[in-house]
């Protein structure tokens, strides 16, 4: 054994793997209701333990497209090893969340349940993806499904360049006001006329749903209606 969690142990097979609180029913009772590791799991890190590899068996029970519970086995940058009871696979940091630029270190934590869907399964390399957000709508994909170019929505200010301002048009979902679209006049800088949090009126000018890009103007822009 070479770790502990709440969840259960990591082990090195030659491969680091992970044997959940339900199959160490050999070493006595175990207390899963505090909030620590259990001290009967963490006296068994340096120790020797016979288990049984059930990477492959997992692996050929699992189905793209299968939602199961979970449990998180250990938390990296890069993302979660999740036990999904008949093997354990990993949940890539970019299909933890549909939000940007979060550290999966702060959302997640080793014992916490989670449920998620099979991506893909890799039987020869035994690999299995796993995603988070794919049990989520996406919302960038339900901002462009009722968005119309030409309509004028109502927009804040989240980040400001030169070259002008991310404006947030939806829960998720930015779009780039060029400076050149920020004001009747001409403006050299964005900063000059826009602030972050500033909430204003914006016109959708063009929606890119394979690139996830949106273009507005606040020049271009009319009143909203049921405003």
């Amino acid at each position: 054994m070479i770790d502990a969690n709440r969840g259960g142990v990591i082990v090195d097979v030659g491969l680091r793997g992970f044997v959940p609180l339900s199959q160490l029913g050999s070493v006595g009772a175990i207390d899963t209701q505090g909030p620590s590791v259990p001290e009967t799991v963490r006296a068994l890190v340096g120790r020797r333990l016979r288990v049984r590899v059930r990477k492959a068996e997992g692996a050929a029970r699992l189905r793209v497209g299968d939602v199961l519970d979970g449990t998180v086995v250990s938390v990296t940058s890069y993302g979660l090893f999740v036990d999904v009871g008949v093997a354990d696979g990993l949940v890539h940091r970019s299909e933890i969340t549909w939000a940007k630029g979060l550290e999966p270190t702060s959302l997640y934590r080793a014992g916490q349940r989670i449920r998620v869907v099979v991506m893909s399964v890799d039987r020869e390399r035994q690999r299995i993806s796993l995603s988070i957000r794919r049990l989520a709508e996406d919302p960038w994909a339900a901002f462009a499904r009722d968005a119309v170019p030409g309509r004028t929505v109502e927009a804040t200010v989240t980040r400001v360049m030169p070259y002008g301002a991310f404006a947030k048009v939806a829960e998720r979902v930015e779009g780039l006001i060029h400076v050149s679209e920020l004001a009747p006049r001409r403006v050299a800088d964005a900063g000059e006329v826009v602030r972050v949090g500033d909430a204003l009126p914006v016109r959708i000018v063009a929606i890119d749903t394979e690139g996830r890009r949106l273009s507005l103007s606040a020049r271009l822009t009319e009143p909203i209606i049921g405003t």
